[in-house]
């Protein structure tokens, strides 16, 4: 210690990072059991604190003035590029609030995720119940609204987990007696998986990867963007062919399964054999980029894949919850995700689709969802032609669909950040389209003259 300047070293396990603290001119440091930072007049204390895998020169560390000079021309930056959205000609008054969470999200989504790790549901705002590690099935929700926004290299170094994971997705699958990569539930850098009943049931984080593959070359149609996932996009849907279990009539089952809304385990679940459909196909059209032949099981999974679950003219949780509308209508609504965040796919009818949005809807217990079920329903609504639907989900007065004065999603037990990062993909999406979708300015607002959608710099989803 010396007069201005702290070093200090902190051991977990395994793990070192080292600090160092600079105080400025006014103020004290008192070393101790407990070290103290002090200012001499007792009104202003500033320092700078630095952090670092490997030990920190001792050159001095940058000034207060000058880390505040270089933050302010960081979100200069930040704000003058990428995408935004102005809503402030609107008739309709909910337009500032939703304005307010949309530019606030992308503040808070970039403070909290923009980095090397994925983040945690709360980011880096205390502990969360899963003890700060983060959930593979949240990545999307975290990182794929970047690719709508054009800032995709906000998260490419934590979309590059997949990567850095492919040798435990390998090691897991062998250990469980299949093919491919199998992805995991709740990790932390070193891609342990955290022990929890469903890990190797929870089925639609397989697909992620999958997706991500498709915004990046999407954003970056080259050779190289193929290569770069050939690998994984190859092992990820090697392992969605060789989970499935065929019966004696040629029926491939996804079973057994836990749905988005973990309400158990079952089988068939609706938004999974979607996704499922969906990642087999963008997996075969890479192979065919690369100018490889199309994996002919790959193709026989697909083709004959259990057909989505539906009872009374409505898709359902699952082939073994046909209860979905009396008994479980509450938590994630997965029906609606099958044309939402999905692109169609093979088995989706339209007017099915369509009927069901309008269903969970109106059915629902909005008061026990979660922050991302807002926006995914608003993503239906608008790809189904209900854009009415998709502004008043993202504006519901739910107990967890609150944003507090700061843009955080609040309600739940903690702040849940993939709230923020659905409402921007959702937002993106309702106001640059999507593929196939009408071509009409804003198709996922209302056309009722209410609401002036001013827009730029952002990209269409799938």
């Amino acid at each position: 210690v010396g007069d201005h300047r702290l070093d200090g070293i902190r051991v977990i396990d395994a793990v070192t990072y080292h600090v160092a603290i600079e105080i400025e001119p006014g103020c004290v440091i008192q070393p101790g059991d407990v070290v103290t930072l002090s200012a001499k007049d007792g009104n202003i204390l500033a320092f700078v604190c630095a952090f670092s895998e490997r030990p920190l020169p001792p050159a001095r560390l940058p000034s207060v003035a000058e880390t505040a000079t270089a933050c302010a021309a960081k979100w200069a930056m930040f704000w003058q590029s990428g995408g935004a959205i102005d809503l402030s000609a609107s008739a309709d008054p909910r337009w500032k609030e939703l304005e307010r969470r949309i530019v606030l999200s992308q503040y808070q989504m970039a403070v909290h995720t923009a980095g090397r790790w994925c983040s945690s549901e709360m980011g880096l705002l205390g502990i969360d119940p899963w003890r700060g590690q983060f959930h593979m099935e949240m990545v999307w929700w975290h990182l794929a609204h970047y690719a709508l926004w054009d800032r995709w290299q906000l998260g490419t170094e934590a979309i590059d987990c997949y990567q850095r994971f492919a040798p435990a997705a390998r090691t897991l699958a062998t250990q469980l007696g299949y093919k491919g990569l199998k992805w995991q539930k709740s990790v932390g850098p070193e891609a342990r998986t955290a022990p929890w009943y469903g890990n190797q049931v929870l089925l639609w984080k397989q697909p992620h990867p999958i997706f991500f593959a498709a915004l990046d070359y999407r954003l970056h149609p080259t050779l190289a963007t193929l290569e770069k996932w050939a690998g994984i996009v190859h092992g990820t849907a090697e392992h969605m062919a060789d989970y499935p279990v065929k019966d004696a009539t040629g029926i491939y089952h996804l079973d057994p399964a836990m749905p988005p809304s973990e309400m158990g385990i079952t089988h068939d679940t609706v938004f999974d054999l979607a996704y499922w459909r969906w990642g087999l196909d963008t997996a075969q059209e890479w192979r065919q980029r690369l100018g490889l032949a199309r994996e002919p099981f790959w193709d026989d999974v697909r083709d004959h894949l259990a057909p989505l679950p539906v009872v009374d003219g409505l898709f359902v949780h699952s082939a073994g919850w046909p209860d979905t509308y009396t008994n479980r209508a509450w938590e994630h609504p997965d029906p609606v995700g099958v044309l939402g965040m999905l692109p169609p796919t093979a088995g989706v009818d339209a007017k099915i689709a369509r009927d069901t949005v309008a269903k969970i809807w109106a059915t629902w217990d909005w008061r026990r969802c979660w922050g991302w079920d807002f926006p995914w329903i608003a993503m239906a609504a608008a790809r189904t032609g209900q854009p009415d639907i998709a502004v008043d989900a993202l504006l519901k007065d739910s107990p967890r669909n609150q944003y507090d004065i700061q843009g955080i999603n609040t309600g739940g037990p903690c702040p849940y950040l993939p709230g923020n990062g659905g409402l921007l993909y959702a937002a993106a999406m309702m106001v640059a389209g999507w593929d196939g979708g009408p071509e009409r300015h804003a198709p996922g607002f209302p056309d009722n003259g209410r609401w002036t959608v001013r827009w730029e710099g952002l990209k269409p989803a799938l």
